[in-house]
């Protein structure tokens, strides 16, 4: 659950694979056209499928009184349940867009140990170099089979990782971010400017449903109980240039 604090002291609660659909929305809109497009944007939609059953029944965190944050899973948690949703996508999506989901998961686990956002264990940094061994055998077997070589892949999985960026960004409210080659900045709590501005009109809007939790849970059973009712809110976003 990717979770953003609000002034009044609720929360927003966005699934991982919510935020997705804003990835893919802002995939059809790259100025630098991805090809093959429509597996390009499903990937880009379906990129957090290892995630729909984890989001279906949220862990509570007693230190928050909030459903457990994405960012708190350890490596050894994350990885069983990516290959799990590796094996979904390329059964239910093809071999493309199940290489794209594939090739995401060392994109996060990189950014997490190389680009500091992780400190993780031995056990969990083990587990996370384990996917990304396994990726580049896996990989350079599905790319073969697609008749691809990494300069046709590469290319989409870079505007991937880009748009999961812009996407995470806008539904953790974060500040300022950066997006690949780019930067987010937010200018308002539903609007952010992005420098280099990748897509092909002046400006963008995008959505995606959130849930809305008022104030934090006494315990997992009251959370249990409380989030079938849970209200729902649009997340409506607003992107323009420098």
């Amino acid at each position: 659950m990717i979770l953003w604090p609000q002034p009044d002291g609720s929360v927003l609660a966005t699934p991982q694979p919510a935020h997705a659909i804003i990835a893919g929305q802002l995939m059809r809109r790259l100025a630098e056209r991805p090809e093959p497009f429509e597996p390009a944007v499903t990937a880009a939609i379906e990129h957090d499928c290892p995630w729909q059953a984890w989001e279906m029944a949220p862990e509570f965190d007693k230190a928050t009184g909030l459903p457990r944050a994405f960012n708190a899973l350890s490596g050894e948690e994350h990885v069983p349940m990516w290959e799990q949703g590796v094996a979904m996508a390329l059964a239910n999506f093809g071999q493309l867009v199940g290489l794209l989901v594939m090739r995401h998961g060392s994109h996060i686990y990189r950014l997490g140990i190389l680009g500091g956002r992780v400190a993780p264990s031995p056990v969990s940094l083990a587990a996370m170099q384990g996917y990304m061994a396994r990726e580049q055998e896996r990989g350079a077997a599905i790319m073969a089979r697609l008749g691809m070589v990494e300069a046709e892949v590469a290319p989409l999985s870079q505007k991937l990782g880009m748009v999961d960026s812009i996407a995470l960004a806008l539904c953790w409210g974060q500040a300022r971010f950066s997006v690949a080659a780019s930067t987010l900045t937010r200018i308002a709590p539903f609007a952010a400017r992005i420098d280099p501005w990748p897509f092909d009109a002046p400006s963008l809007e995008v959505a995606t449903e959130a849930l809305h939790i008022p104030a934090p849970f006494a315990d997992a059973e009251a959370m249990r109980a409380a989030w079938p009712e849970l209200p729902r809110r649009m997340l409506r976003f607003t992107l323009c240039g420098p």
